[in-house]
């Protein structure tokens, strides 16, 4: 016997749940990792927005019906449900409370229980009316006696207790003019749902010369607590702001199921401040997995340059006033130098689509390079990924002079690197300098020509000899107006 979950002052007929159709799943990247880590369970990680269609067949006046297919991560604040034709929602309730053993056994109290006891090598039966249930159970019997079970193997219920459900269910009151079928469009959010990409870009050659085959697909992780059945399944690239909740995590549940398919990576297209993908066909995505979707045409020759870059240990900031003291700059020894894949998101290049945030694997034919995150990148833009630290390249920097002339408002310095090449093959290094000190600068002097970068930042590019070293030497000035105040 099923139970009306609204407690309504009206005589409501109870609709049966109606089968959904037409399901339209919109996931959003961003906490990809918690939730594929089980993190999302609950609501708390992961964003995705759920669009069915539903029926029911109503009687004219107030209906009860009840719908149960949900995620456990639903955000309940989120839903909506708006009828396709004369009928009106006259209420809505969220019934989360499970019929777990104690639940369902201080909802029992005062109803007619069976308990199974094991007695020796059987059983023994006790039909009566439940009196309490804590350590134990207190039964008063048929024949009026009263027993206290204080062990016991199952009990049964001849119906489950009002307001107690198997699975959590929305339920509404719905008010129709007439009796018939009656359409609905629900819409609702749910945690628990995230994707990012997964790039793969194998290259060849050095330097500018550098080629690659480059491709990408979708990792969908689903761990809310609901599988999704032939659904078509939009990816967008982006990441909504949301007012954040509590969350709960659970582990996830080894699911073997008919797998999200698609032949073909979709076409991004805009959706508002973001791209979405809308994959074709509808497929199946089974809670409790991630799976791999294409996203990227493969792309074959792509341009690309392969290099080595090296930054001064300074941080990217502005100084709020000459920085005079002769001691700051002044770090020494080695510091690292950096592998880099660079490429042009554009056609010319090869691509030129708009590329969503993932984690970018590069090969060398078999050879594995590095991986690097790359954020989201639209068409246009030039990625740059950082591999790791190149083992036969070093550099030693020194800092050799400095000067302070306060009258003149102006101060100079001097720094070496001394760059070296392990490699039986000659290597070019990229050399980012951080001009600390002052926003007004220039460079006077250097062994190698100086590129300004930006406000903070010069630029060299240093030709290493294979098994040899090349010494990169400057001076930088800088200059202040008279009304700037100094320490």
């Amino acid at each position: 016997m099923k139970h009306p979950l609204l407690a309504l002052a009206i005589a409501a007929a109870l609709v049966s749940p109606a089968l959904a159709q037409e399901t339209r799943l919109t996931v959003y990247s961003g906490d990809f990792d918690a939730v594929s880590r089980g993190g999302g369970y609950g609501g708390g990680a992961g964003h995705a927005r759920v669009q069915t269609r539903l029926g029911w067949n109503l009687e004219a006046g107030d209906n009860t019906v009840r719908y149960a297919r949900l995620p456990q991560a639903l955000d309940a604040s989120s839903v909506r449900l708006e009828p396709d034709g004369e009928a009106r929602v006259t209420g809505q309730r969220y019934d989360f409370a499970l019929a777990d053993q104690d639940a369902l056994l201080q909802r029992a109290i005062g109803q007619q229980v069976v308990v199974t006891q094991a007695v020796g090598n059987g059983v023994e039966r006790h039909a009566g009316t439940l009196l309490s249930a804590g350590n134990g159970l207190t039964l008063r019997l048929d024949s009026g006696q009263v027993r206290v079970l204080s062990n016991y193997a199952s009990f049964e219920l001849p119906e489950l207790p009002e307001g107690l459900a198997a699975e959590p269910g929305l339920a509404w009151t719905l008010r129709a003019a007439r009796a018939g079928r009656q359409v609905f469009d629900l819409d609702y959010a749910t945690g628990g749902l995230a994707w990012r990409a997964e790039y793969r870009a194998t290259v060849q050659g050095q330097g500018k010369a550098c080629r690659m085959d480059f491709d990408g697909a979708a990792m969908v992780a689903n761990n809310s607590g609901m599988d999704f059945r032939d659904t078509a399944l939009t990816l967008v690239a982006g990441e909504p702001n949301r007012v954040a909740d509590a969350s709960y995590a659970a582990p996830m549940a080894a699911k073997a199921e008919r797998m999200m398919m698609a032949d073909a990576a979709p076409a991004p297209q805009a959706s508002g401040e973001y791209h979405a993908y809308r994959l074709p066909g509808t497929g199946d995505l089974a809670t409790g997995s991630v799976q791999r979707l294409p996203l990227v045409d493969p792309v074959t020759g792509a341009a690309c340059e392969r290099r080595y870059e090296t930054h001064s240990p300074m941080g990217e900031w502005q100084p709020p006033h000459p920085m005079i003291d002769a001691n700051y700059n002044g770090q020494s020894g080695e510091q690292p130098v950096q592998a880099q894949l660079r490429f042009d998101n554009t056609k010319a290049a090869g691509l030129g689509v708009p590329l969503p945030a993932g984690r970018v694997r590069v090969f060398d034919g078999d050879d594995f390079l590095g991986e690097a995150a790359m954020g989201h990148t639209p068409a246009q833009a030039e990625v740059s990924l950082t591999l790791g630290t190149a083992f036969d390249l070093t550099v030693e920097r020194e800092r050799t002079d400095f000067a302070l002339d306060r009258a003149g408002r102006t101060m100079t310095e001097t720094v070496q690197l001394t760059l070296r090449n392990a490699k039986d093959e000659a290597a070019t290094v990229h050399v980012r300098e951080v001009l600390p000190r002052w926003t007004d600068w220039d460079i006077t002097t250097s062994s190698v020509p100086a590129k300004k970068l930006d406000a903070q930042a010069a630029g060299f590019e240093v030709k290493v000899p294979a098994g040899g070293e090349t010494q990169l030497r400057y001076t930088v000035r800088y200059r202040w107006a008279p009304d700037v105040r100094l320490p």
